[in-house]
């Protein structure tokens, strides 16, 4: 979908919206969304941004998810314009060095690129990077760039985020936008409470530091119980990070005496590399450091290594894929 084709069906008489989901958590499916919700999400965002009819909005997404769509409701709201480019790995390739941004919207590894290269774009004001979790060591970059960039947590039931952080190396919380709250249900997933009373149970397992602060430690359909103990491969992940030279996600495979072995699954090119010396680099780096972030129990049990780690459309690696390709191979 293209952005003009999303503002006509923006701009039609319809009192809704059809969206599709991301598919990080199994099939991508199609929801509805009133158009007044979108309204007032896009407000929140414009009130927090203080964007105005005088700003300029940017997106590099595909306008077929939530992200761009919101965008384009944002600017609508104002009136003020909206540009859009064709989603790459390069993006703002049009886009001159001293040309006023006011909010850009990106996924990581378009962010990845704006920092290879920030020299080209000094009137970007605010950065929205969403769609995945931000690794450890592309937030240090950030954090040295000089560029304002926010990680947002939403989805696509909550019309983009209801939460927002600046990213740098702490370790903050998320904080809610205006009138939004949270909580955690018996199985510690977050719950989230919209200003129009609607609730939305996620499949996030979080941390709750206060009605309009929390942390996310994975999704609850990653958990991995080995030996009874559970353990969460997102959090893990973002503490081997910088550690790893290489695409990687932790998954578990089936044991006869653990029930799950967490597993370290790492993305690599044959034709450059063997995979022996790829998994004894990477062992030798998960021993070396296994102490040193008090892994403990939790430490990946093997190294598997692929040629291409399965991904959704948008991007995301496609946990439960890779799970069920990794369990076949292990029956």
């Amino acid at each position: 979908m293209t952005q003009k084709e999303f503002e006509k069906i923006w701009n039609n008489d319809s009192d809704y919206v059809e969206c599709q989901t991301s598919g990080s958590t199994g099939e991508p499916k199609k929801i509805r969304l009133s158009k007044d919700f979108m309204r007032k999400s896009a407000q929140r965002t414009n009130e927090f941004f203080k964007i105005s009819n005088a700003s300029r909005l940017h997106t590099c997404l595909d306008f077929d998810y939530i992200a761009s769509k919101m965008m384009t409701v944002r600017a609508d709201l104002v009136g003020c314009r909206l540009s859009s480019e064709k989603p790459s790995s390069k993006p703002l390739g049009d886009i001159a060095k001293d040309e006023v941004i006011d909010l850009l919207s990106v996924v990581p590894a378009q962010m990845e690129w704006i920092l290879d290269v920030s020299e080209s774009w000094s009137g970007i004001k605010h950065i929205l990077v969403g769609g995945s979790a931000i690794p450890l060591m592309m937030k240090r970059r950030i954090a040295l760039s000089g560029f304002d960039v926010w990680e947002t947590y939403g989805m696509t039931e909550t019309a983009s985020h209801i939460a927002l952080r600046k990213v740098d190396e702490s370790d903050a919380p998320f904080v809610t936008l205006e009138g939004i709250t949270v909580s955690v249900n018996d199985e510690e997933c977050l719950v989230v409470k919209m200003p129009d009373d609607t609730v939305l149970v996620t499949n996030d397992i979080a941390v709750v530091e206060s009605p309009k602060e929390f942390k996310i430690l994975g999704r609850a359909d990653n958990c991995v119980i080995s030996g009874g103990i559970k353990i969460m491969p997102e959090e893990l992940e973002r503490r081997l990070g910088p550690f790893i030279a290489f695409d990687y996600c932790l998954a578990s495979v089936p044991d006869k005496k653990w029930g799950e072995k967490l597993v370290i699954v790492v993305e690599y090119a044959e034709e450059q590399l063997d995979e022996d010396l790829v998994k004894d680099a990477v062992g030798v780096r998960l021993r070396q450091y296994r102490k040193i972030l008090d892994l403990g129990v939790k430490s990946p049990k093997e190294v598997v290594c692929v040629g291409s780690l399965p991904r959704t459309a948008n991007g995301k690696i496609d946990r439960k894929r890779l799970k069920e390709q990794l369990h076949k191979s292990y029956i």
